[in-house]
């Protein structure tokens, strides 16, 4: 849910109306910001009905939320410089983030994919995301 917020306000999107896609977002503080996420394409939720506010997002969760909401392409050719994205649903995603300097991993060879990704980490990718965007 925080997540969410956090991407509205750098990108600056105003919330969105519509059909409300998620069960488990209703009563949330963030329900506007989930769903505006939802109605821009940022997000798809952790399933097609939930979106899991309360769960921690995965430093690969946030390279996707950062690639999609600042419209980030990866050009072909580039190469992998991480060995734990291997096999990763999010390993372009993570690619990407290195190509365009937002992330350099956790160590110069790991990314650290499923570890949660901390508030200060989020920041970080999103200060630098903005600076490229």
């Amino acid at each position: 849910g925080e997540m969410a917020a956090f991407l509205l306000r750098a990108r600056g999107l105003e919330s969105e109306t519509g059909a409300d896609p998620f069960v488990d977002d209703d009563g949330s503080y963030f329900e506007d910001q989930i769903e505006t996420l939802y109605h821009h394409g940022i997000t798809t939720g952790c399933t097609p009905t939930k979106f899991c506010p309360a769960d921690p997002v995965t430093r690969e969760e946030m390279a996707a939320f950062i690639t999609r909401a600042f419209g980030l392409v990866i050009p072909d050719g580039v190469t992998d410089p991480f060995v734990d994205d291997d096999g990763s649903y999010f390993e372009d995603q993570i690619e990407t983030l290195d190509h365009h300097g937002i992330t350099t991993g956790c160590t110069p060879t790991r990314f650290c994919p499923t570890d949660p990704v901390t508030r200060e980490q989020m920041a970080a990718f999103i200060i630098r995301a903005l600076s490229v965007s």
